[in-house]
Parts: C-alpha cells; sequence; structure tokens
C-alpha cells in the first residue's frame, strides 16, 4: 500500500549512519573512524520494506528517536520541536550494515518515492533494492527550498538474517536506466571492519 510523507539518539543498532547534503548531493557513511564517501555507482541496498516512520528531533548534540507502530499509526507528536522523520537500514556495497534516517522535506520524499516504486516490483516480498542516487534538483516548497532526489532500483539481492547470511545478486531486470556502469571487481575492504561478509 502506498504511503506518504509530510513536512513535518540514533534508534537502530548500527554503528555506522548514513548522511547526505543534498543541495551538494553529497552522500557518505560516518563511522568511529571518520566519514567515507559512498560510491553511488556501486549504490546502496536499502531495507525499504522495513522503513520505520515516526517523530525525530535534531538539534545540536541531541537526537531523539520516537518511533510509530506503523506508517498509518501515529503517535502523540512530543512537541513542536519534533519532526517527521524515518528509520531504514541498509548495507553498502562492501556488506557494511549501516543505518539511514532523517526528518527534511527532501528525504523523507525520497524514502516515500523510494517505497512506492519498490512495491510495485514482484522482488519487493522477498527482497531489497541497490539504490543509486543519480541527482538532487532543488525545487520551491511554500516560501522555501527543498530538494528532489533522483535515483535507480539497479537490482535486487536478498536480505542478508541477523548480518550472518551471505545473499547473491538477483538476475532481476533494471528497472531504470543507470548512469554509468558498475564496476564488476569487488572492493577492498578490511574483513574485519564488515558486520556481514556479502558485497554487491
Amino acid at each position: 500500500m502506498p504511503i506518504s510523507f509530510g513536512s513535518g539518539s540514533e534508534g537502530s543498532g548500527s554503528s555506522l549512519f548514513i548522511r547526505s547534503n543534498l543541495p551538494q548531493n553529497r552522500w557518505w557513511v560516518k563511522t568511529e573512524a571518520g566519514d567515507e564517501t559512498i560510491d553511488m555507482l556501486r549504490g546502496i541496498a536499502v531495507d525499504i520494506k522495513n522503513v520505520q516512520f515516526g517523530w525525530l528531533h535534531i538539534d545540536v548534540g541531541v537526537r531523539d528517536w520516537q518511533p510509530w507502530p506503523s506508517p498509518s499509526e501515529k503517535i502523540e507528536r512530543p512537541s513542536e520541536v519534533y519532526k517527521q522523520g524515518f528509520e531504514v537500514m541498509c548495507w553498502l556495497s562492501d556488506g557494511r550494515e549501516a543505518s539511514f534516517s532523517g526528518n527534511s522535506y527532501g528525504l523523507g520524499q525520497f524514502i516515500a518515492k523510494l517505497y512506492n516504486q519498490s512495491e510495485q516490483a514482484p522482488e519487493f516480498a522477498t527482497q531489497i533494492p541497490i539504490v543509486q542516487v543519480t541527482s538532487s534538483t532543488p525545487i520551491v516548497i511554500g516560501k522555501g527550498t527543498s530538494y528532489d532526489v533522483g535515483f535507480n532500483i539497479s537490482k535486487w539481492i536478498n536480505r542478508p538474517e541477523n548480518g550472518a547470511e551471505h545473499p547473491e545478486a538477483a538476475e532481476a531486470p533494471v528497472i531504470a536506466p543507470v548512469t554509468a556502469p558498475a564496476e564488476t571487481s569487488a572492493p577492498t575492504a578490511d574483513v574485519a571492519s564488515k558486520k556481514n561478509d556479502f558485497g554487491f
């Protein structure tokens, strides 16, 4: 069923967090060792079927996440400083697990569009999409500016369970054209830094 996203301390157990700068269309993962740029030619695997929505408050030194029971069951907004937000589990191309969350209108619309497009695919029931962010276009919202995030779903893979599975990329057709071919060789990474041992 389609979902929508309004304008309105990290909740996941992951120690890696995906961040973005939409005006620059820059995406990176925050790690204990520092920031790492995400290669969007490879993309990120997004467990969009299990995305969670809720109220998220972000301020200097403050991050409070209050999840809803479901997208259609909102809890009472704690206060005016909270905005509608989301949290979803992702995997990097080297197999590491990372949490992606936010409460901006642009990111919320991106997640809603990704969910609604993914839901139409037959793979949605059992697999997760690999998503390539291709653009970030300024749009006028009321008296302000937001960003429309463009993306491709390049393929689908099996979802790892409890960080122990080693899913293979599915032979699924590309849903949208890819702007550049992905590298065929596996990335070099320190195995000790991974939470699981698969990649794409």
